[in-house]
């Protein structure tokens, strides 16, 4: 088991799941393994948020406001490098996985679970539908897009 102190999430990371154990709060999926570390999630993206002058609130209140997505909003942790992640339940529900599509190569359901296969081989089974899967993917797509042509205009 790969324990991490600290963890920052990066281009590398592809999912964030919160889980109640004794010696972690968070399972890491990055494209160089699984990791697991103390930090929770919301710390995760907070700090994230941060590192590129922003904060969580700060990240989600425009598309909020600008895209109406008020519930499971996407985050736009550093649009400009494409880092971005969406919850697959209510973030305010404890163990609410964050997925960063980048990394996403595909999705099917199996035996009732929405597996996703990562660019790296990796396997993450969640409990979500389908539908509600790819409006997320649908959503957080519409994000990056709403936020490139605002930025093009800018300069």
């Amino acid at each position: 088991m790969n324990i991490m102190k600290n963890y920052e999430i990066s281009m590398n990371t592809m999912a964030l799941v919160e889980e109640y154990h004794l010696e972690y709060n968070t399972i890491i999926y990055d494209v160089n393994g699984i990791y697991y570390t103390k930090q929770t999630v919301k710390s995760l993206l907070e700090e994230a948020c941060i590192k590129r002058f922003s904060t969580y609130e700060g990240r989600l209140k425009p598309v909020r406001k600008l895209l109406d997505y008020v519930q499971k909003t996407p985050l736009l942790i550093c649009p400009n490098q494409r880092i971005c992640a969406f919850p697959i339940t209510s973030p305010q529900k404890y163990g609410c996985p964050w997925i960063l599509p980048y990394h996403v190569q595909s999705y099917e359901m199996k035996n009732g679970k929405l597996i996703v296969t990562f660019n790296n081989g990796i396997q993450l089974p969640l409990n979500c539908s389908l539908r509600i899967f790819k409006n997320q993917l649908e959503r957080t797509a519409n994000c990056l897009n709403y936020y490139q042509r605002m930025t093009a205009t800018l300069f």
